[in-house]
């Protein structure tokens, strides 16, 4: 009877982590960045991407001249198409705006978002400027994506950022180790969320 009742357990318990993990849902993950204006070619955020998309929203100004003119993250009108000091980054995008790209991707605006970027690579941000030296200030952005709490072993059809009480902390499977090893079972390197060799 004692091995009927532990049985009897034990299948309770399975059924009872299987019904728990079965209503979890992905939850969504924000890492805060500093874009200074003065930052030269721009901010690598350490996030590489492998596609997923992450949805960026931006605050904060800007001031060119270093005065009191301080655009926000979407910029000013003006023609960014010449320049006398190198170029911008995105010709044809509002000067002194916030832009970024993915990996050896182009440049894109993003402004202060909600604007949703992908592609494969790290995610840099700068300012859409062609002279830094004279800028004051610095956007705040924000960078948000989802993924399913746990490591995922076995699961290949969602992108796990591990364990919900250690989500947004410094992930131990950044250390080299493939996602296959690290339980995702995918065959590439860990995408969103990973931070680039630390």
């Amino acid at each position: 009877m004692t091995i009927f009742r532990g049985a009897a357990l034990v299948a309770a318990t399975i059924a009872l982590i299987g019904a728990a993990q079965a209503g979890a849902g992905p939850i969504t993950v924000s890492n805060v960045y500093t874009v200074g204006g003065l930052t030269v070619p721009g901010v690598n955020t350490g996030l590489v991407l492998d596609g997923r998309p992450v949805t960026v929203t931006a605050t904060g100004g800007v001031c060119p001249f270093g005065d009191a003119f301080c655009p926000g993250p979407d910029g000013y009108p003006w023609d960014t198409t010449h320049s006398a000091y190198g170029g911008f980054p995105l010709p044809g995008a509002p000067a002194w705006g916030l832009v970024g790209k993915v990996g050896a991707g182009p440049w894109v605006q993003v402004g202060s978002g909600p604007t949703v970027l992908s592609g494969t690579g790290a995610l840099v941000f700068a300012v859409n400027d062609d002279l830094l030296g004279d800028n004051v200030g610095s956007f705040t952005v924000t960078v948000s994506y989802s993924c399913w709490p746990g490591w995922g072993y076995g699961d290949v059809n969602h992108d796990h950022c591990g364990p919900p009480g250690l989500v947004g902390k410094t992930d131990a499977r950044a250390s080299g180790a493939s996602s296959a090893q690290q339980g995702n079972g995918k065959a590439k390197g860990k995408a969103v969320g990973r931070k680039a060799d630390r």
